[in-house]
């Protein structure tokens, strides 16, 4: 998540081109023939015109901010308010860090680099190498703007490690 790849797509190069998209495209106003960008990622794609006035791309950003907004508000509501729940809760610290040697994490099959879950039970101290996505791979001006949003972190973390549908479905 933190460097989310994005792919710039030539190969349909007019608003009638983009197969099933070229009804959307042309009902929403744009001009059969128009030459379109494709921008991609692994989790949404947008399709914008090739060229654009001024006044275009300004409603281009209007729009997309509109977009960013509403998912914003979905995941606000999704996770709730902030209430400073604890000293635990992500919103009021930043992760702890401590050296643990290559050699070790080399031992325990852990790649070197990985993220890494501590956690104790029954007076052991448990390291391991965190599986699937949490909060540490949300981009810390995200995780900024989430704070200021009042979003709760830490419900935010524990939907994250959880992995399932917050969105649509």
């Amino acid at each position: 998540m933190n460097s989310q790849k994005m792919t710039n797509c030539k190969k349909y190069n007019t608003a009638e081109s983009v197969g099933p998209l070229s009804l959307l495209l042309t009902s929403s106003g744009m001009e059969p023939g128009t030459p379109v960008d494709i921008q991609a990622s692994e989790d949404a794609a947008v399709v914008l015109r090739e060229t654009m006035t001024a006044a275009e791309l300004v409603g281009t950003i209007q729009f997309l901010r509109t977009i960013a907004t509403n998912l914003l508000i979905h995941l606000a509501n999704t996770c709730g308010p902030c209430d400073n729940c604890s000293a635990d809760c992500p919103c009021l610290q930043g992760e702890n860090k401590f050296p643990i040697p290559d050699a070790l994490l080399e031992e325990a099959g852990i790649p070197k680099g990985a993220k890494l879950d501590v956690f104790a039970e029954e007076g052991t101290i448990h390291i391991t190498a965190a599986e699937g996505p949490d909060l540490r791979d949300v981009p810390e001006a995200l995780l900024e703007m989430f704070r200021q949003t009042g979003i709760c972190l830490d419900e935010l973390d524990g939907l994250m490690r959880e992995n399932g549908v917050i969105y649509g479905g």
